[in-house]
């Protein structure tokens, strides 16, 4: 026969883990559970200490027990505002940052810094990039102060194909741009625009040129919002291995890529793909952690120079990240901005059919590109307040024919004074 101590801890955790009780919400006191139960507080209190071990519920000073994790309930997956998402993003990792600190204290004074980052977020990560079907091994991951980190480091290093020019595509993300001119690093530039990448022209260069590796953002790019198919992903990473290339995946919003649009890290079979991600996208901008998952031959080069650069990437939320990866909080919340995305493209999508056939567009989660003729002038459109791409995402800085939108509530407004320009033409 169970214990009084074994029956309340069960019923408690099947409760949760049934859905009963919900993310977030408050068990019943120390009082009242002794009371239904017929057993002590002290009793009580130990089933509610067990529970909180096994991570299932958090406490809140001077308030009561509340549950950490439960059930995945679809129910949940509503349409919100990205508002709200951000609220319940930050509340949620804030909850996970108290847990960390919570009876940690031994743990962290004694701590001693492991440079390819905690033992703890390095399994959550593996298990993570399983679900996004990239495979890696633990010895592969390094947990970095975001991926500007990381890509400093990338920039700085040898590779063990003692090559020294990076490979850019054009248009792409303004830090990197900025990187390598400002260091005054050696690079050549490839265009990638809405017709795609020039195959036939990276092979040339990458025949012709010693390229150390080629900066990419295979999935959802930023800025225009284009991704590889299937095809070009697999001659990508048949070039980088014929030609003795390293590829930079920089994937900064592949967590809201469908699923059939698969990482380039997937197609690579002889480790020529450095993949980088970070979670300032899913979470919010100023949380400063990013992965790398790295060929073995650039580990230890790597860590060596990332030791210079800090002793210790935070350890408090590092595990904190750990937590929250771990205990459902991330798929949740993903999945509800995920849902939130997925509306804005359809609604966009709709928008975008009163434009006129001339003009092509590139609809994203957060930005739509639209590409202008070129007999048509950026200036007319700048005076309407309409925003064109930054000449910063091309390392040149030279001003490309595209207007650059949000792609949130102002859009309709924005779509509308452009078709009133374009009349007046």
């Amino acid at each position: 026969m169970p214990s009084k101590f074994q029956t309340l801890y069960q019923n408690l955790a099947q409760a949760i883990r049934s859905g009963q009780f919900k993310k977030g919400d408050k068990l019943p006191s120390v009082r009242k559970l002794s009371q239904t139960y017929g057993c002590s507080k002290d009793t009580a209190q130990r089933a509610l200490l067990e529970l909180k071990y096994q991570n299932l519920i958090y406490a809140v000073p001077k308030s009561g027990y509340y549950v950490l994790e439960g059930k995945d309930q679809d129910s949940d997956n509503l349409a919100i505002s990205l508002e709200a998402y951000n609220k319940l993003a930050y509340q949620d990792f804030k909850t996970c940052l108290s847990e960390t600190l919570v009876g940690r204290e031994n743990y962290l004074f004694n701590y001693y810094h492991q440079q390819e980052g905690l033992a703890e977020l390095l399994s959550s990560l593996q298990d993570h990039l399983l679900e996004q079907d990239i495979y890696s091994k633990i010895e592969n991951l390094v947990v970095t102060s975001g991926t500007q980190q990381a890509l400093y480091i990338l920039t700085q290093m040898a590779f063990p194909n003692q090559k020294p020019i990076i490979l850019l595509e054009q248009p792409t993300y303004h830090r990197m741009n900025s990187l390598v001119r400002n260091q005054g690093l050696p690079y050549l530039t490839i265009d990638r625009d809405f017709s795609g990448l020039d195959l036939e022209r990276l092979e040339k260069l990458l025949q012709s040129h010693p390229i150390k590796f080629f900066y990419t953002i295979p999935r959802i790019s930023n800025p225009l919002g284009l991704s590889y198919s299937s095809q070009e992903k697999q001659a990508l990473v048949d070039l980088a291995h014929r030609y003795d290339v390293y590829i930079i995946e920089d994937d900064y919003m592949g967590d809201f890529t469908k699923s059939e649009n698969l990482p380039l890290h997937y197609y690579d079979t002889h480790e020529r793909v450095i993949y980088l991600k970070s979670f300032s996208t899913t979470l919010f901008p100023a949380l400063r952690l990013g992965m790398s998952v790295l060929p073995q031959k650039l580990m230890h080069d790597f860590l060596a120079y990332k030791k210079l650069m800090d002793y210790d990437t935070s350890l408090i939320m590092q595990k904190a990240l750990s937590l929250y990866l771990d205990n459902g909080m991330f798929a949740k919340n993903l999945s509800q901005l995920k849902h939130f995305f997925e509306q804005r493209l359809d609604q966009a999508t709709d928008l975008c059919q009163t434009l006129p056939d001339y003009l092509s567009c590139q609809i994203g989660p957060k930005h739509i590109s639209i590409k202008l003729p070129k007999k048509l002038k950026l200036g007319r459109f700048k005076e309407r307040g309409i925003q064109t791409l930054d000449p910063a995402t091309r390392v040149d800085q030279y001003e490309l024919p595209y207007l650059y939108l949000a792609n949130d509530q102002t859009l309709a407004k924005k779509l509308k004074t452009i078709t009133q320009i374009l009349k007046t033409l």
